[in-house]
């Protein structure tokens, strides 16, 4: 049952999902295939700050309108030092972020290395300029503890990158246009009917299976309960034969102890919610139980009336008698256990 339950989740979570990523899609998204290693012509900028380096390449260097531009930033960190970047498309001011490429390694000293390479589209022609990296740089070794709150933290600008968008050669309005790429969809800007259809029958799945689940965990919880209302009962009443039979001053106490383990046995058991009910109340309550047989309630009234006595009449047992009466409660659990679940 709890693979089950695993399957449905995990269909409840992934379906919606896979729908509403095939209707909407990303504009920005890591790039299939990486970008080309920088030139030698790049412009590169170099930032420190103690342990940390940060090298900003931009290339080509004189672009133009239309041509793919390429960024690489780099990250040196030092061991035990832990940076925070504005990875993704942001910190790149009006530039648009077509895709990009994340790499992490680690140096043979236990430092890092990550390098985020971008390709950009830029705003058109003219100066522009892409603006540095804030980086947020946190030195565990400089507050001595190792790492948490008391680690020393630092910020490390890039340097500003300006360049310039040359406009389009006129020249290269007569080349050939590339071939269509086909009709369009019939709907431009919205969601086609098997979209809207396939989001309908993922959120029916999404509700089904949570409503299964919990009805699910509700019954399985309850058969928990109920298993586990006779282990508990059998280790008290384990730990109340270890101390033996009571002495004249204990028999009170001692029979307490026994009533109050059958009776919250059985309000686990059988789901009976009677906590401060007199001993006829009880009795009522468990004559309403379903699984109690006739024979299982005369042993349970009979049982109940040997402890009153000794709570409220003064009756006084002896050991042999005592620890009978305790037998007879574990026998009476023993009779009633979930036998299914055990």
């Amino acid at each position: 049952m709890k693979g089950w339950l695993r399957a449905l989740a995990l269909a409840a979570l992934v379906v919606p999902a896979l729908v509403v990523t095939m209707a909407c899609g990303r504009r920005h998204a890591p790039a299939a295939e990486g970008p080309p290693k920088p030139t030698p012509e790049a412009i590169t900028k170099v930032s420190e700050n103690g342990p940390v380096k940060a090298t900003v390449k931009v290339w080509p260097p004189a672009p133009e309108l239309g041509d793919p531009l390429y960024l690489e930033l780099t990250i040196e960190a030092g061991p035990g030092v832990t940076v925070a970047a504005p990875f993704e498309d942001e910190g790149l001011g009006r530039f648009a972020a077509l895709g990009w490429v994340h790499d992490t390694r680690r140096k043979d000293d236990g430092g890092t290395v990550e390098v985020q390479t971008y390709t950009l589209e830029p705003p058109g022609s003219g100066k522009h300029r892409i603006p540095p990296f804030r980086l947020l740089v946190t030195d565990a070794r400089a507050a001595g503890s190792g790492s948490g709150s008391n680690a020393a933290a630092s910020e490390l600008l890039t340097d500003e990158i300006p360049i310039a968008v040359a406009p389009v050669d006129p020249t290269r309005a007569k080349e050939p246009l590339a071939p269509a790429r086909g009709a369009l969809p019939i709907v431009v800007g919205g969601l086609a009917w098997w979209m809207i259809a396939g989001l309908v029958v993922a959120a029916l799945i999404a509700i089904g299976a949570v409503v299964w689940g919990v009805r699910a965990y509700r019954r399985q919880a309850v058969v928990r309960q109920r298993v586990s209302a006779y282990e508990i009962a059998v280790r008290r009443l384990a730990a109340l034969e270890r101390g033996g039979a009571p002495d004249e001053t204990g028999l009170d106490d001692w029979f307490v102890e026994l009533s109050a383990i059958v009776r919250h046995y059985l309000e686990d058991r059988f789901a009976l919610r009677a906590p401060e009910l007199t001993t006829e109340e009880f009795l009522q309550e468990a004559r309403r139980a379903a699984g109690l047989s006739s024979a299982h309630r005369e042993q349970l009234s009979a049982f109940l009336e040997r402890c009153d006595r000794v709570k409220f009449a003064g009756y006084r047992p002896d050991a042999d008698e005592s620890l009978a009466t305790l037998a007879a409660a574990r026998a009476f659990v023993e009779d009633t256990r979930l036998r299914e679940a055990a």
